[in-house]
């Protein structure tokens, strides 16, 4: 028959490897949770980026059609120098120089 001083070392030996792995286990498992809350906390900083950029986009885009609107452009030109002409004077293939009609 088995010597039962052979099965309780066994069975001690067994608890000592049963408590090992359930310690790796527990390890890997806070280790996880460690990442997992790290990446989640750069999701959330990488979505707040998106919005402010999403915003300044909009702001861009807004400012875009005001400077680019033909209003716009006549009042720079105005300030420029430039004005707009009562009568249109029309230059044919005949004539080398523009003359008034």
């Amino acid at each position: 028959m088995r010597n039962p001083k052979i099965i309780k070392k066994a069975s001690g030996a067994k608890k000592l490897v049963l408590w090992f792995i359930l310690a790796g286990v527990m390890v890997v498992q806070v280790f996880f949770a460690i990442e997992t809350a790290t990446l989640g906390a750069n999701l959330a900083s990488l979505e707040e980026k998106e919005r402010e950029l999403a915003k300044k986009n909009q702001e861009l885009s807004d400012e875009l059609v005001k400077t680019t609107s033909l209003s716009a452009i006549g009042g720079m030109a105005e300030k420029l120098g430039f004005f707009k002409t009562q009568k249109a004077i029309y230059i044919t293939g005949e004539e080398t120089v523009a003359k008034a009609p």
